[in-house]
């Protein structure tokens, strides 16, 4: 069994740790906070006095910004200081895309070889992570790819593979970018249907009938008050990180610019913890002087599936 090391043990990591010692596999972890690492420590983990001494075969980090990551990665007995040729570092953190490229270019000169990946969970990381019922998207040549496979697949339930690593981190920002402006355009469209007096549940109603792909965005916005899936905040950060890659690329994100300026009122008028959906019903109940507290659904018990095997998904043409 591989010896792995992983770095962070928040909200993600911290359950990531859980699911590597119940695969059996040898922990080596380490983070900030003495008392998370010694709590591992005690389940059979191995303590690291630093990012260096956390180096595996394959090394994991998982940290919220590529602030964190680069100062780990980088810094005095930093991970570069611990890795020999051969070793894999997987990036599953909240980077962006130009932070993975150069991360690669940085590994590879210590012939080391490098993953950049994000994880996609449909619920608290907390709840979802330890039970498996998540994704990983995961990017980087094939031979490092097959090398962490076994490793993946005792994550997460799928695993995605695409040719770069900076490509998972792109993907996940363009969902962001697209399910905030959804987010935002329900809640306009209902506020102006209840200006109208309409009740948005017939409204949802006729879309089911009519089998319409707006659908399931109605749906999560009837569900908005579920302690379930992202914050506001996490949104908040990858829309910023999403037009900072426009900016220097030069594309005019017009929409998500805007949702970006929405999301800031929103803030204002509620806070940064709670679901986009309710944040931006909240900010719409102001603007419009409506009341949506009758389009809340009732919360449904999710069916449960079989996660006890995972797939390994392929897209793309890949570099040896």
């Amino acid at each position: 069994m591989k010896t792995v090391g992983l770095i962070g043990l928040g909200n993600a990591g911290g359950p990531v740790a859980e699911r590597l010692l119940q695969a059996d596999y040898r922990l080596k972890v380490f983070d900030l906070s003495a008392e998370k690492v010694v709590a591992f420590e005690r389940r059979g983990a191995i303590k690291a006095d630093s990012p260096a001494d956390a180096v595996g075969e394959i090394t994991i980090v998982l940290l919220p910004s590529a602030v964190e990551v680069r100062a780990v990665v980088y810094g005095d007995r930093g991970v570069l200081t611990g890795m020999r040729p051969g070793n894999i570092l997987v990036d599953l953190s909240g980077t962006d895309p130009g932070c993975a490229r150069e991360l690669e270019e940085k590994v590879m000169t210590q012939g080391g070889r490098f993953l950049g990946g994000t994880v996609h969970a449909a619920g608290a990381p907390a709840i979802t992570i330890p039970q498996g019922k998540f994704s990983i998207v995961i990017g980087g040549r094939k031979g490092a790819l097959d090398d962490s496979i076994d490793l993946l697949t005792h994550l997460a339930r799928k695993i995605i593979c695409v040719p770069e690593p900076w490509m998972p981190k792109s993907m996940k920002l363009a969902i962001i970018m697209f399910a905030t402006i959804e987010s935002v355009a329900t809640a306009e469209i209902m506020a102006w249907l209840l200006s109208q007096e309409i009740d948005p549940r017939i409204f949802r109603d006729v879309l089911r009938a009519t089998g319409s792909n707006s659908t399931q965005r109605v749906e999560e916005f009837f569900k908005r008050n579920e302690r379930t899936g992202g914050t506001l905040s996490n949104i908040r950060k990858d829309l910023r990180q999403s037009l900072s890659v426009a900016r220097e690329s030069q594309v005019p994100l017009l929409m998500t610019s805007l949702a970006d300026q929405i999301t800031e009122m929103a803030v204002q008028r509620s806070s940064d913890r709670v679901r986009p959906s309710a944040a931006f019903s909240t900010l719409y109940e102001a603007l419009a002087h409506v009341d949506m507290s009758q389009s809340v659904a009732e919360s449904e018990t999710s069916p449960t599936s079989d996660a006890s095997e995972s797939k390994v998904v392929y897209v793309g043409e890949f570099w040896e």
